[in-house]
């Protein structure tokens, strides 16, 4: 069995990077939730705006998972649904 030797910071690092992309996959499910499950009479880009809002508001918009969602084309840099 290999060992491997990491520092500190690297295992910092790792773990929100790991916090991040939990974060976004819970974001893109409930995207996927809105698109799938949404009534028409509701705006569908209100509704996920409500819910980035949501998690900004819950402080899990980190600058990671800000960055995962922008390179996704889900928000652009003012956190607004595109």
């Amino acid at each position: 069995m290999k060992r491997y030797i990491i520092t500190e910071a690297q295992l910092k690092e790792y773990v929100e990077n790991k916090r991040a992309e939990k974060t976004f996959s819970e974001i893109w499910d409930s995207l996927y939730k809105n698109t799938k499950f949404l009534k028409e009479n509701v705006s569908l880009k209100k509704a996920n705006q409500s819910i980035i809002n949501s998690f900004n508001n819950d402080g899990k918009l980190t600058p990671k998972v800000c960055e995962l969602l922008i390179k996704h084309k889900i928000i652009n840099e003012n956190n607004e649904i595109i």
